[in-house]
């Protein structure tokens, strides 16, 4: 028999796959995971497809079963690969974020939907295929950090990608953001310590980027971890949230095992906008001081914001490029608030019918799919890109690796790459 894998991706994001992508983007673990629960010799070819950098070809071969992982902006052209697979005799499966939140929708483009997390689910449908009894659904949550198997990241392209490996510590998050899908697929449940060195000390490299949606929101799992991490001399990055800023212990444990910068959901200047959220801290008054402290350790913090909270209005947007100086952020992202089904923002907007369109290929966070309450959706979308375009004036983003605690290091050489390429992201009226 023979094996596809494919994750799907977006059309709509083509500008994301430019010259400069190889500074902003990582390589996604989740087909490299998927391989590695194949069982060995169950196929005799296995290929696999990431779209961000390569093309679906239907007739090249024959394959036996496709098995395609998608989240809600790409689930369009996942339907489309099923199709077309379907007609050339191939048994079709996806899985991933948007088949996790409407599995039911998703049946009827496929012939068996996985939803959840794939280390348990994706073996019990491999050997059912295998036995001729696929069922039509699968989904186990009862996925234990033991039951991590090791990424086949050997198998996983990087074209077009940063080349720094990427490692999960642990996939949960305790936190409950309204609009955040990750609770509905993972589980706080931190991996062994030592297995996560295992993995890395098999990556032989010296940079390191943490996929951890919070790295630190376990204080006393992230301090074990950075100690083991101390002797194995690597730099590396992770995701946090402000009140690490608080934290003066970890931060300087953090640096010691070779922390060079976070990544902080901000999302919004407004303290009103952070509890609609459900954020937990909601105190943006304390962000320059946190990044500060933050600053004064070693570290530069990545700043994000989010676009379309119901206290938000036109002229507080339009000062993010302001408050990104203020704040003496080392870079910023930008996003545009998206309900994504399965969350309790999408269950608030369908409720109170503010959903404008149901046209998946849209929900990537560069457009506006629901209606605001206090800017219309028409200049929310222009002010987003303004946003981007003043943040990103090459002025700023010299003053910005210039003051980072980064420089003439090399993190700065990526702090660099980063604030160029995501000046040319491409999030214009063009491109959209």
């Amino acid at each position: 028999m023979k094996l596809l894998l494919i994750q799907a991706w977006n059309a709509h994001e083509a500008t994301l796959r430019s010259k400069f992508s190889n500074l902003i983007s990582y390589s996604s673990l989740t087909l490299a995971v998927i391989y590695s629960l194949v069982p060995e010799g169950m196929f005799e070819r296995i290929d696999i497809v990431d779209e961000y950098s390569q093309t679906v070809n239907y007739d090249r071969v024959k394959y036996d079963l496709v098995m395609i992982s998608s989240d809600t902006s790409s689930i369009p052209a996942a339907y489309k690969h099923s199709r077309a697979f379907r007609r050339r005799g191939a048994y079709t499966v996806i899985g991933g974020y948007h088949a996790t939140a409407l599995p039911e929708e998703v049946a009827k483009h496929c012939n068996t939907v996985i939803s959840g997390p794939a280390e348990m689910a994706v073996p019990a449908f491999l050997r059912d295929f295998a036995a001729g009894t696929p069922k039509r659904f699968y989904q186990n949550t009862d996925v234990h950090p033991e039951c991590f198997t090791v990424p086949a990241r050997e198998q996983i392209t990087q074209h077009k990608k940063l080349r720094i490996p990427a490692v999960l510590a642990n996939r949960g998050c305790p936190n409950h953001c309204k609009y955040c899908s990750m609770p509905m697929m993972w589980r706080n449940d931190p991996r062994p310590v030592q297995s996560v060195i295992d993995e890395i000390r098999g990556l032989h490299t010296r940079l390191l980027i943490f996929f951890d949606p919070n790295f630190f929101v376990n204080r006393s799992y992230a301090a074990a971890l950075m100690k083991a991490m101390i002797p194995l001399h690597i730099l590396w990055v992770a995701l946090a949230t402000a009140d690490l800023g608080n934290d003066d212990a970890l931060l300087s444990l953090a640096y010691k095992s070779g922390c060079r910068g976070v990544l902080i959901g901000l999302e919004s200047m407004s303290p009103a906008s952070l509890k609609s959220a459900a954020k937990r801290f909601q105190d943006a008054d304390q962000y320059r001081s946190l990044i500060a402290n933050i600053h004064r350790h070693g570290l530069a913090v990545n700043g994000c914001f989010v676009l379309g909270f119901d206290t938000d209005t036109e002229a507080q947007l339009r000062r993010l490029p302001e408050y990104v100086d203020y704040l003496d952020l080392d870079l910023c992202r930008f996003a545009i608030l998206t309900p994504y089904p399965g969350t309790a923002f999408y269950r608030e907007m369908e409720r109170e019918g503010r959903i404008r369109t149901k046209q998946w290929e849209l929900y990537n966070q560069h457009h506006v799919v629901f209606a605001p309450k206090n800017i219309s959706a028409e200049r929310l979308h222009i002010v987003y890109r303004q946003v981007w375009k003043e943040a990103y004036s090459w002025k700023r983003i010299f003053r910005r690796v210039l003051h980072s605690p980064a420089r003439f290091t090399l993190p700065g050489l990526f702090l660099l790459g980063a604030n160029i390429g995501f000046r040319y992201l491409g999030i214009d009226e063009k491109r959209g």
